[in-house]
């Protein structure tokens, strides 16, 4: 036994090694190699792309027509952001607010509660003599120190007057000009820089920062159409005339009044070739943070971007399509974002209350049929399962079809998910049936069950892998189960929700795989397939590149360290236990480090934690997650703490599958060798990823999302096998039941 623990042990490590070469090879972001040149950024708060044709917007047309294009996250430190917000963020490299009189509590309750926004402060237009002498009170000095001071109160690392600030201290000067770009331009405390001519004329300042009129209408119609059009003569104004390598940036810098949702971002001039704009901020193509304006201003203009800027420079991707094809995929990006955050609570309340109703009917059925009928309900029973867990990969493939186009897109997402999900469960058929002709053991009623739910569950964790390796992770971010950018928690990669669907399904098809090699004696086939499947879900999760998840990086390896251990047969005792932990702990380590090896711009939150590390900071950074979770047990949303109740009552059913709780998956776990250490590794990822990540309450529940109608289905659908032999089935001791040896946790 020592020696295969040995052998497997060395197994792991040499698997785990290859992952971390594979991991640090991730491709690296290109970059422009710029001399320094003017920077021009002109603030128009609200505007989207929706509001920009070549008739109405001329101006900005024509410089999007020449230049690249982005959708522009505008998130402030809350949900909603204001034109002020904007200013603030752009000044402080970071996200910023002005602080608003709102309890902690009721930011809970209502998160989206629309501001009251106060006005701008303006200035005169472009070109008036007057900008080069405004003088800043020191009443207006001091409340800018306190709007400093009471927004580090409030628990957020925003910094306003760093850009400011950098401009002072490289002697150099800015322009400013129109609505908010003064409160862009002052320093830390509160002062301005020297004030000169606009850039791109002799002796101009290297950067220059103009203000439209902010757009506060979010209703389509002639104020709204007004508002835009003056911001449009703003741009007009302010590039007639300006030298062709003068780098422009148009920047819808904040909501517009109405609900969150992506503005517009442009940059042209300075020898940009027509594409898209790309930031390391989000690792993605098409989508960009405000804080990424000041990095780029100050980059681009010789000044240098001050340690704590949190943006990274705009990179262009060049592409030739026209624009009205560009604009169009940032307006359906926008639209879909702001229509799913719509239509999210009600989808899947009706989704619930529907399942809920059909299983409740079936629960009924079930009781007063007899063993005839009974015989009927099952199949229908398993297919309802297998269709309800097919629900999240429908509402990711959703995500190509316009849905938020229709009339009513509530509806018309039920309809395209509905359609999905009967192609997914036809899919699922084929691969039964090829999987009963090539696998042995996934034939009659008890391998056919197994097969179905591990087809759907590696089509499901499939699409999200193939979505990340092909697809820019386009679905992950835009689906109503995705990472919702708009919130700004995640752009790119793995957030808890994703983690915990890819997790579960990836650990549940690797089950499915495992217990026909387990039931036909093929012990090495089983742990070599195990081990395989596993340290590749562990890549796709941690790569920096692909999934990005740290957390989920923590979460799996033990999962899958265990997983291998029990199909190895290897006793988990209290040492074997620990050295999973230091394998977790040195992975972890591993890939952390291999990301903090890259350029700091290029790097993950796995690499910035890493420098946390070297910094001595990584010890709040935790303790700032554990706090979050607390917050959200505690919260006003009490059914949150069903999320422990639920993992504690898991637990002790797979810890003790004896006892009367487990009574309802005994027959399960007596048919399929390969489930029970199966489901503790699936609950061994879900609690470390609740434990380790910040809002991780989310993961277990999303994660019965698919386990639950999995069990449902398998239970319904083994039947015929399990109900012949329910009087007299033991539950398998292990996954090495059929040499009577034990394996599992003790």
């Amino acid at each position: 036994m020592r020696s295969t623990a040995a052998r497997t042990g060395r197994a792991l490590l040499v698997l785990l090694v290859t992952g971390l070469l594979v991991a640090a090879g991730s491709p690296a972001s290109a970059s422009l190699a710029e001399p320094p040149r003017d920077v021009v950024v002109i603030g128009v708060p609200g505007m989207s792309w929706s509001d920009v044709t070549r008739e109405t917007t001329p101006a900005i047309w024509d410089l999007a027509d020449d230049g690249a294009v982005a959708n522009l996250n505008v998130r402030s430190t809350y949900f909603t952001s204001c034109p002020v917000d904007g200013w603030l963020g752009l000044s402080a490299g970071d996200r910023a607010a002005e602080p608003r009189d709102v309890s902690d509590r009721e930011l809970r309750a209502d998160p989206r509660a629309l501001p009251d926004c106060g006005p701008l402060p303006t200035l005169p237009g472009p070109g008036s003599d007057a900008l080069t002498a405004v003088e800043v009170s020191e009443a207006d000095a001091a409340a800018w120190r306190g709007t400093r001071e009471e927004i580090a109160a409030n628990g957020f690392d925003a910094r306003i007057g760093r850009l400011g600030q950098q401009v002072a201290d490289t002697g150099a000067c800015v322009h400013i000009g129109g609505a908010g770009s003064y409160l862009g331009a002052r320093t830390e405390d509160g002062l301005l820089p020297e004030l000169g001519p606009m850039s791109g004329q002799d002796g101009g300042c290297p950067v220059s920062l103009l203000g439209a009129d902010p757009i506060t209408r979010p209703e389509p119609g002639p104020e709204r159409l007004a508002q835009v059009t003056a911001a449009d003569r703003l741009v007009s104004d302010t590039v007639d005339g300006l030298p062709e390598d003068t780098l422009v940036l148009v920047a819808g810098l904040s909501d517009d009044g109405g609900t969150p949702g992506l503005r517009v971002l442009v940059a042209s001039g300075g020898g940009i070739e027509p594409g898209w704009l790309a930031s390391d901020s989000t690792s993605r193509t098409g989508m960009a943070q405000v804080a990424d304006l000041t990095y780029t201003a100050l980059q681009t203009s010789g000044l240098g971007a001050p340690e704590g800027t949190a943006g990274r420079a705009l990179t262009v991707q060049p592409d030739d399509a026209p624009l009205r094809e560009r604009q169009q995929r940032l307006v359906d990006d926008d639209a879909q974002l702001v229509v799913g955050d719509e239509v999210l609570p009600t989808f899947f309340r009706t989704f619930g209350i529907a399942l809920a109703v059909l299983v409740l009917s079936l629960a009924l059925g079930w009781r007063r049929a007899g063993e005839r009928g009974r015989a009927i309900l099952a199949p229908v029973s398993g297919v309802v399962g297998l269709g309800a867990m097919a629900l999240p990969a429908a509402t990711f493939l959703a995500t190509v079809v316009p849905w938020w186009r229709a009339g009513s897109p509530g509806w018309a997402l039920t309809g395209v998910v509905v359609g999905i999900i009967a192609a997914l469960l036809a899919l699922t058929a084929a691969l039964v049936l090829g999987l009963g002709r090539l696998v042995p053991g996934a034939g009659g009623a008890r391998g056919r069950a197994l097969a179905a739910v591990g087809s759907l569950a590696a089509v499901t964790a499939g699409i999200l892998a193939l979505d990340l390796l092909l697809n820019e992770g386009r679905m992950t971010m835009l689906g109503v189960l995705g990472l919702h950018p708009l919130d700004g928690g995640r752009f790119h990669g793995f957030g808890n929700v994703p983690f915990a669907l890819f997790a579960t399904s990836a650990l549940l098809a690797i089950t499915a795989l495992a217990d026909p090699l387990l039931r036909t004696g093929r012990r090495r086939a089983v742990v070599a397939v195990v081990a395989v499947l596993g340290l590749l879900t562990v890549v796709v999760d941690a790569a920096p590149w692909l999934g990005a998840d740290g957390g989920g990086a923590l979460a799996l390896t033990p999962a899958v360290g265990y997983l291998v251990l029990a199909v190895a047969q290897v006793r988990l005792t209290w040492r074997t236990a620990l050295g999973l932990v230091v394998v977790t702990g040195f992975a972890f380590l591993g890939m952390a480090w291999l990301d903090w090896l890259r350029p700091e711009a290029q790097r993950t939150h796995l690499g910035r934690f890493f420098q946390s590390l070297l910094d001595g900071e990584a010890l709040g950074i935790v303790l700032r997650k554990l706090e979050t979770n607390v917050d959200i047990l505690l919260g006003p949303e009490r059914t949150a703490l069903l999320v422990p109740v639920g993992l504690v009552l898991i637990i002790l059913v797979l810890a003790r599958p004896d006892s009367r709780p487990a009574r309802p998956v005994r027959p399960l776990l007596a048919l399929y060798p390969a489930l029970r250490p199966g489901l503790i590794a699936i609950v061994v990822a879900l609690t470390a990823g609740f434990l380790l990540n910040d809002s991780g309450t989310a993961i277990p529940a999303v994660a019965a999302l698919i386990l639950v109608p999995g069990l449902l289905a398998l239970a319904m659908l083994s039947r015929p096998a399990w109900s012949r032999t329910e009087t007299t089935a033991r539950p398998a001791p292990s996954a090495g039941a059929t040499t009577g040896s034990d394996a599992t946790a003790r």
